[in-house]
């Protein structure tokens, strides 16, 4: 089952590579539909839902990935950044913060920078630039990218932050 599966996601994302998302979509509803308990029928469901930017689909998805699977800290960074998507920015704090749990929690560091990064764009978002700046303490370098709303860099991040002291 297990090989199966795989192949045919990867069948999918060969379909979204080939700019064929209908037929992709077509075939994540099947996987769901045929492997229920897969977290990776979920999250790619999820994912294909956020290139459509059906955001709360994606949501929907990413929570039945979660609840399959509560210890995958990606399944928290994605659903943080769909959730940052349509501005649920308490949310988003949520799901990054959870992430960063597991990561403390199973010495999971893969997503400890983008994690941070994206909890100091929703805590910015907030208001809450005291927050934002400590996270933004755990990413390295000034130049450190990524693209939230837009293509962003720590720099620009601890900037907003001080305009927002002013």
């Amino acid at each position: 089952m297990r090989k199966e599966l795989n192949e045919l996601i990867a069948k999918a994302k060969k379909l979204v590579n080939d700019k064929n998302r209908e037929e992709a979509m077509s075939l994540a509803d099947q996987l769901v539909e045929q492997y229920p308990n897969e977290t990776e029928s979920w999250g790619l469901r999820a994912y294909l839902h956020a290139l459509n930017q059906s955001y709360n689909d994606a949501i929907a998805d990413m929570t039945r990935a979660i609840e399959i699977t509560p210890t995958e800290v990606f399944y928290f960074y994605s659903r943080g950044r769909y959730r940052f998507a349509l501005q649920e920015n308490q949310l988003a704090v949520d799901d990054f913060t959870n992430g960063l749990h597991l990561c403390s929690q199973y010495k999971k560091e893969d997503y400890r920078e983008e994690l941070h990064f994206w909890r100091a764009e929703a805590f910015l978002r907030l208001g809450r630039q005291n927050e934002a700046l400590f996270d933004l303490a755990h990413v390295p370098g000034d130049e450190y990218t990524s693209w939230t709303d837009r293509l962003r860099t720590k720099a620009d991040l601890v900037a907003d932050c001080q305009k927002l002291s002013e």
